[in-house]
């Protein structure tokens, strides 16, 4: 079973590049990709701001209701 991963600030450098690792690695699951309130990034792709195509996962405030590992 992949671990769950949520990944806050998501759209920083850093946020992105973990967003790329995470789905390169069949070991992990990304399910949350949070941003600050006001970002306007908010309701973007998480994948797409990585630079990895689509994922079907949007940036959003809160985190996810189930999750392994929160990465701040």
């Amino acid at each position: 079973m992949a671990t769950r991963i949520a990944v806050a600030g998501a759209a920083g450098r850093m946020g992105r590049r973990i967003i790329a690792l995470a789905c390169a690695d069949t070991a992990f699951k990304l399910v949350g990709a949070m941003e600050s309130p006001g970002s306007d990034l908010l309701g973007r792709d998480a994948g797409e701001l990585a630079g990895i195509g689509q994922l079907g996962l949007a940036v959003t405030v809160a985190p996810p209701v189930e999750f392994d590992v929160l990465i701040d």
